[in-house]
This record gives structure tokens, C-alpha cells and sequence, in this order.
């Protein structure tokens, strides 16, 4: 009796030993899930396995343009809109200017392995004239200064120019804008270069360093080279897309041309439309060659061959300058033609003949001739030109192709006049 009440006691404790036992457990793991979930509130952002999202810039795919490659989506866009607010209305006259000049501007491009989006920046600089002279003497398709265009080994004597010749302006602005391009890192910083001078932006980026990252907004450039960059940037892109496109340029040959020569003459027997060999070569300075050959580009299509040129086609008429004890009847005879010859041809000539002045003759002898000018040559333009740092009256003439004289006549200086930076004086070019 004795050992079975004894087996139930034990048997009993040994049951509540039990349950206090597992309740202790249960309360040590609800109290270790409770501060395990406190612990891991608190610090959620430092055990994080998921990083934080930032919303990076839109950029450009790079295997679009090379001008267009790293830029934000937003700067193209806004570069768009401005172009077409500021260009496009000019975009037809544009492009009739480009069918004479572009082919061959390609051709160089390609010949030097650039970026074809370059045939862009002549419709920036001067919208693809290459007659175009700024107030601050640049000329031609890519405006090529005169120092920086002897830098670059253009070279220009009294019967051409190269800064407005297609193939050696093209040939010497793709060589500095690549000078650039590997000076500073990028096309756009290469743009703002060619347009502002490279040195004064080195200073800007040395100040405020810049990359295609921090937009072109932020380039540390004056407002006139950020809208420059802007519009080059602008047309590549509309290009790409179609948006603008070129008309199919003119197929040209080189001729060589020998003196005597009349280029106005060779057209109208080739039956060629008005201008168009002044239009092809815009580097020529006369219409008349009477002692030098030349070589000109003519559609390929013309009449015009080599062996169509093989006989000089000589001027019918010449200019020649009045000299002391010439007279009508004096001239007459020696360009065998006849005083009322000479008064039709020159209708303004008064019976007493100034000297120095010039006047229309029967091409007979070319020793005093003077050759007529390329027609499209800007002729008796007036600029109202600001002095800069380093001008003198000879730089100044030699950039305009005209004279210290002339200019100092214009403006009623005297030889020994001064002139200072900032000083405003009128400027008949005759480039």
C-alpha cells in the first residue's frame, strides 16, 4: 500500500516538474523573438540587403552620334527646340546654298576619317556661304580667321583665297577642331574651343571644371558659345532622326584652266546656268585670269571638258587704269576699237579722262589690264568694326583687304592718329 501511494506522488511531481519546465521555455523564446524583432526594427536601414534607389540622369545610348555620345536626354531635347526655333525657318535657303560646296565637303571628311556630323557646323558658322565675311574679318564656310588660318596653313595669294576654297578650309578647321576635340575630352567642350579660342576656355574650365554629366546648362562658357554648342548639338540630332535632311549634292570635276581665261565667257558657251562657276569656286578672286592658270571645279554633266578648254577662252573686254597722256582717241587705237566704242562701253566717261581711274576696253593687250572681279566677292561692304587688343590699322586692312589709307579716310584719321581697344571705326571690305 505504502509503495503505491509512494509511485503516485513521485509520478505526480515529476509531471509538474515537467510543465514548469516547458512553460520556462516557451517564456525564454517569446521573450528572445520579442527583442529579436525590436532589435531588428531599429536598425532595418543597416541590415538592409536591398540598396536604397537613386534615380540616375536619362543619357544617351553610345551607339548613337559621336556629338550626342554621354549627353542628358534633356540637353539634346532642349537642344532640338532651339534649333528649330533659330534655324529651321532658314532651312530651305540652307539647303540650296549646300548642293554646290557639300560634296566635296564630304569627301574631305571622309578622306580624313571624321565624324560626318561635321558638315553640320558650317550651317552654325555661316549657313553654308562661303562668301561670308563677320565683322571681325572670319570668312568663309567654317569663318576662319585670317591669323588662325595662316596658323593652320591656308594659304592665300592675289588671285585665291583658301579660307573660302571648300576642300583647304574644310581640310584645316577638321584639323583644329580635332586638336580640340583631343586637347579637352569631348565634342561639346571641342565646339565651345573652335567658337570661344581654346585658351580663354582652359581659364573657364580651370575654374570650373566641367564633364558631360553636369549638362550643358552648366558649361562654364559665355551665353553666344552655349546656344553655338547648343544648335551643333541640336542638328546632329534632328539629322539622326531624319527630322532634317540635305539635298543630293552637285557632282563636280577639277579643270585646269590656262590663262587667258574668262570665266563668265566659258559659261555662257557651255550654256551653264548664272554664277554657277563662281558659286563652285568661291576661292577665286577674279572672273578673269589673264596671266595665271587656275583649276575649277564645273559640273560634272557640263560641256565643259578638258579637251573643251584646250584653247584659252580669252576676255572679249578688260579693264585697264588711265595713265598720264592717255586719251580716248589714244586708247582707241591702241585696243583697236574706236572712241564711240569706248563711250558705249563706258557711259559714264567724260571727254577729260582722270587719272587712275579705270575703264572698260576691247580685250586687244593684256599688259595693262586689270582682271574683273569675281562677281559674288562682297563688294563695298561697310562694317562698323570694334577695335581689339593688338589691332592696328595695317592688321586691320590686310584682314578686309584694304588699305591703312582707305581706312583712315573713312574715318577722317590722320597718319598719325591712334587708335585704342574699343575704338569703333568704318570698314569698306573689299574681300
Amino acid at each position: 500500500m505504502f509503495n503505491s501511494t509512494f509511485k503516485l506522488h513521485a509520478l505526480i511531481t515529476l509531471l509538474i516538474l515537467s510543465a514548469c519546465s516547458q512553460a520556462a521555455k516557451q517564456t525564454s523564446t517569446t521573450l528572445l523573438s520579442d527583442s529579436k524583432k525590436v532589435f531588428i526594427e531599429e536598425n532595418a536601414s543597416l541590415i538592409s540587403t536591398t540598396p536604397p534607389v537613386v534615380k540616375q540622369p536619362q543619357l544617351v545610348k553610345t551607339t548613337q552620334d559621336p556629338f550626342l555620345q554621354g549627353l542628358l536626354a534633356k540637353d539634346i531635347a532642349r537642344a532640338q527646340a532651339s534649333v528649330k526655333k533659330h534655324i529651321l525657318p532658314h532651312w530651305q535657303h540652307i539647303m540650296q546654298r549646300s548642293i554646290f560646296v557639300r560634296q566635296r565637303l564630304i569627301n574631305t571628311l571622309k578622306r580624313m576619317h571624321a565624324p560626318l556630323s561635321l558638315q553640320l557646323i558650317p550651317v552654325v558658322e555661316s549657313s553654308y556661304r562661303p562668301y561670308a565675311l563677320s565683322r571681325t574679318g572670319a570668312m568663309g564656310l567654317w569663318q576662319l580667321m585670317p591669323a588662325t588660318a595662316q596658323a593652320l596653313g591656308i594659304k592665300s595669294n592675289p588671285y585665291r583665297d583658301g579660307r573660302r576654297n571648300i576642300e583647304e578650309s574644310t581640310r584645316a578647321a577638321v584639323r583644329y577642331l580635332q586638336t580640340q576635340y583631343q586637347r579637352f575630352g569631348n565634342w561639346p567642350l571641342a565646339f565651345a574651343a573652335y567658337n570661344m579660342g581654346p585658351n580663354g576656355l582652359a581659364r573657364r574650365l580651370k575654374k570650373s571644371p566641367w564633364v558631360l554629366h553636369d549638362g550643358l546648362e552648366n558649361m562654364p562658357i559665355p551665353t553666344e558659345t552655349r546656344n553655338y554648342v547648343r544648335h551643333i548639338i541640336g542638328l546632329t540630332a534632328l539629322l539622326n532622326m531624319k527630322t532634317i535632311t540635305f539635298p543630293d549634292a552637285m557632282q563636280t570635276q577639277a579643270i585646269t584652266l590656262q590663262a587667258p581665261v574668262d570665266l563668265k565667257q566659258l559659261s555662257n558657251i557651255a550654256k551653264l546656268p548664272d554664277l554657277i562657276l563662281f558659286k563652285l569656286n568661291p576661292g577665286l578672286h577674279y572672273s578673269q585670269y589673264l596671266q595665271h592658270n587656275i583649276t575649277i571645279h564645273t559640273p560634272v554633266d557640263s560641256p565643259i571638258s578638258q579637251q573643251a578648254v584646250q584653247a584659252p577662252v580669252r576676255p572679249r573686254y578688260i579693264h585697264i587704269k588711265i595713265q598720264s597722256g592717255d586719251s580716248l582717241w589714244k586708247l582707241a587705237r591702241q585696243h583697236h576699237s574706236s572712241v564711240a566704242q569706248l563711250k558705249e562701253l563706258n557711259p559714264k566717261l567724260s571727254q577729260t579722262l582722270k587719272i587712275g581711274a579705270k575703264i572698260t576696253v576691247p580685250a586687244y593687250s593684256l599688259a595693262r589690264a586689270t582682271a574683273t572681279t569675281n562677281p559674288m566677292l562682297t563688294q563695298g561692304r561697310r562694317i562698323h568694326y570694334k577695335v581689339r587688343k593688338g589691332d592696328s590699322l595695317w592688321s586691320i586692312s590686310r584682314r578686309f583687304g584694304t588699305s591703312t589709307r582707305a581706312i583712315s579716310r573713312n574715318n577722317q584719321l590722320s597718319r598719325n592718329s591712334i587708335i585704342r581697344p574699343g575704338d569703333r571705326l568704318w570698314i569698306i571690305a573689299r574681300i
